[in-house]
């Protein structure tokens, strides 16, 4: 049986940082097409297109069905959270929330290993991944049920602009929404753009927080050492001088194969003396990559003559062909004082001390209101079969 993960502290704690901006993840599945297939090995994931989808939509939904699951919904609780009843209705927002993320993963996960990924095991308490996703869409649940009861006894509102973004929003998801779903999640207009309102309104009042919890840039900058993340971007042209064989191994061509790809390259680093560019050498040879490299000084990322070479090239300086273990260069520097690791680590950073900060002050609040989930009405759902079905 496959183990996706094995929970330490750090992944409990990653897996209670934040259960926010669902919306934000939603949409952007859904307009880059929710429904996707499972990528061949070595095949770039593609979109299928929502017209693929059988069923024919949010508007051909059977309406009474629609309307008697809407009303069942919004007069079952499905946890209160101090006196506020937060109804299944909003529930199955997120939880075909949830769903969408977690099917797009399981296409994928099964396509490549043959197992459920909704059944699969988790971690060493023996959780599914479906009891997982689960347990996450009601932490979701209680948390905007906090926030947005938070936010308005902080007279905290939407405005013009944020309400008709929740309506443009909704407008969308009701137009990728199967008619099945539709059906099953009890979805109508109305309710699709309380819930959202409703969300937006917590969101808000998170953005709110997070803003005011003394977490800045700056203050993240400071603790990593920048040093850390000297970096290089490079652009280069190159031709192999190794394949693979049948079982995949690497193997060298022959010398004479070498030499020749060797005087190649040289009439190339002529030729860009001479003023060509890098673009019209690659137009004229299929054989001939042209790419960038970006790499660490005390990271991998490129072959040890490749670093050692770059490294000592000015911003626009061109090396003459240079060989490697598995082919001949022609490099040019780009930038020999990059920084995006260091952003993108500090970004990372930025986001981790935000939420941390956010998941202690969200604690302080959670602790003052009393929590009771109706496990009659929860116990029934199954997340990854309740709204969005894996095709």
């Amino acid at each position: 049986m496959h183990v996706i993960n094995k929970t330490g502290e750090r992944e409990k704690k990653r897996m209670k940082k934040k259960y926010l901006l669902v919306l934000v993840c939603v949409l952007l599945l859904l307009v880059s097409g929710c429904k996707k297939k499972a990528p061949e090995p070595g095949e770039e994931s593609i979109s299928t297109p929502t017209a693929a989808v059988v069923w024919e939509g949010f508007e051909q939904a059977n309406q009474a069905l629609v309307k008697q699951r809407a009303e069942a919904y919004a007069n079952t609780i499905a946890v209160s959270v101090g006196d506020m009843d937060i109804s299944m209705e909003k529930a199955m927002f997120l939880i075909f929330s949830m769903e969408v993320q977690g099917n797009s993963q399981a296409a994928y996960f099964e396509a490549q290993y043959g197992e459920d990924y909704w059944g699969m095991v988790y971690d060493e308490e023996g959780r599914t991944t479906r009891d997982v996703f689960k347990e996450e869409t009601m932490e979701a649940l209680i948390q905007y049920a906090v926030l947005h009861d938070c936010a308005e006894k902080n007279g905290m509102e939407l405005t013009a602009d944020e309400l008709k973004e929740n309506l443009d929003f909704v407008e969308t998801i009701k137009s990728l929404l199967s008619a099945e779903e539709t059906e099953r999640g009890g979805f109508t207009t109305e309710n699709l753009r309380e819930t959202c309102n409703w969300m937006m309104l917590g969101e808000k009042y998170y953005g709110m927080m997070t803003d005011n919890l003394g977490i800045t840039r700056e203050s993240v900058e400071i603790t990593l050492d920048k040093a850390d993340y000297k970096e290089y971007e490079t652009e280069y042209l190159y031709l192999p001088t190794t394949y693979y064989d049948e079982e995949y191994n690497i193997c060298e061509e022959a010398d004479s194969v070498k030499e020749a790809r060797m005087a190649q390259m040289q009439d190339y680093y002529e030729q860009v003396l001479n003023g060509s560019s890098f673009e019209a050498l690659k137009a004229v040879d299929e054989e001939l990559v042209h790419n960038t490299r970006t790499f660490l000084e005390k990271g991998e990322g490129a072959e040890k003559v490749y670093k050692d070479t770059a490294a000592l090239l000015e911003n626009g300086e061109i090396c003459s062909p240079i060989q490697t273990e598995y082919g001949i260069y022609i490099i040019r520097m780009v930038d020999d004082q990059c920084t995006k690791s260091y952003e993108a680590a500090v970004d990372a950073e930025y986001e981790l001390k935000r939420s941390e900060a956010f998941q202690a002050a969200y604690e302080v609040l959670l602790a003052e209101y009393e929590v009771t989930v109706n496990e009659e009405a929860w116990g029934e759902i199954i997340l990854g079969a309740t709204v969005s079905l894996l095709e």
